[in-house]
């Protein structure tokens, strides 16, 4: 009776090991695709259409700074001022100057018009009306000269004033009060709170994946960019089209901010989405995957193209349908025996 109890047990024994050494895996199913989009990220800055460091057009002593960094302005109103007092002196001079010159014209007009009764009464005034006619001539353009002088100085004391060019917000402070500063001397930086842009280097070879609306991302908020510009010339530093792009009028932000574009470079391939779990070392540093067929492994060496999102896309000769190992790579052989236990969901194109 125990000679036949252990021959039954020496028999059934094999196929036990059998069944415990299956390997259990998850299979995923491919789907061929015949292109793949690879998306690509893009770093640039935010900029205001109206970005300015204003200055002074004459040289002059910083009289007042009525405004400071951080203050919001309106397109008029005064920034700084500059000391006038030379100016108005000088103002002074030139009119008195002028009231002069005008009273020496009444004067001479006067002289003219007695000659020139003189002359027609058969008088000899005839050559003291030619000089008196010339006295006219050279006060007349003393007086132009004077006008403009006036009005040079005018407008120098109204120069004097630094006024905001439009609205906004001012920026960096880069003189004090009490300064003697040179004509063209920034003074401050004023920056427009509206027109909001992104400035982006793309690369030549990206150009045409830019359309007219492109996704932009801020502070961790991603609003639609609408293309101004698709790159007139290249940046000779970094051999990108520089490209700009308007932003929604609602989005707060700030000039120098980071900004990322997305866009997806379209490929034309064939070849299937697999996880990248799936991808295991292959020889000689190529890739391999393993194909489940019949419940056994069998491995594929791939080209591997693409990895996004946990998924690689490959080259492989496989077709539509089949099984794969879905993960799991690390306790897997060729050619072992597998029991598919869990199928993983195919990637939706």
């Amino acid at each position: 009776m125990f000679k036949h109890l252990l021959s039954f047990t020496l028999l059934i024994l094999p196929f036990c090991n059998q069944a415990d050494t299956l390997v259990h895996v998850a299979a995923y199913t491919v789907q061929k695709d015949t292109h793949y989009f690879q998306t690509r990220q893009l770093t640039g800055q935010v900029i205001k259409q109206h970005d300015a460091n204003l200055s002074f057009e004459f040289a002059g002593k910083i009289d007042q700074i009525l405004l400071d960094q951080g203050q919001s302005v309106r397109q008029g109103d005064v920034i700084a001022r500059q000391n006038t007092e030379f100016l108005e002196i000088e103002q002074q001079k030139l009119a008195a100057h002028k009231q002069k010159a005008l009273a020496q014209l009444a004067q001479a007009e006067l002289e003219k018009n007695r000659l020139s009764k003189l002359d027609k009464q058969n008088y000899s005034a005839a050559a003291q009306l030619d000089q008196v006619k010339t006295n006219i001539a050279v006060i007349e353009a003393e007086l132009a000269g004077l006008l403009a002088n006036l009005s040079e100085v005018d407008l120098r004391i109204k120069k004097a004033l630094l006024i905001a060019p439009f609205n906004g917000m001012l920026g960096q402070r880069f003189v004090s009060h009490g300064e003697n500063v040179a004509a063209g001397t920034p003074i401050v930086r004023l920056i427009e709170d509206q027109h909001s842009q992104v400035s982006i280097g793309i690369p030549q070879a990206l150009q045409s994946a830019v359309t007219d609306s492109m996704p932009i991302t801020i502070a961790g908020q991603t609003v639609n960019g609408q293309a101004l510009s698709k790159g007139a010339s290249v940046n000779p530093r970094t051999q990108t089209l520089t490209m700009r792009f308007a932003l929604p009028e609602s989005l707060p932000v700030f000039a120098g901010q980071i900004a990322k574009l997305t866009l997806k470079q379209h490929h034309q391939q064939d070849g299937f989405w697999v996880p990248i779990d799936a991808l295991a070392d292959g020889v000689r540093g190529t890739w391999q995957i393993y194909q489940i067929k019949d419940n056994i492994l069998n491995p594929i060496i791939v080209q591997l193209y693409y990895v996004e999102n946990g998924y690689a896309f490959i080259n492989a000769p496989l077709e539509n349908g089949e099984q794969i190992v879905a993960n799991g790579m690390h306790k897997l052989s060729a050619n072992i025996s597998v029991n598919v236990v869990e199928l993983q969901p195919t990637k939706v194109l």
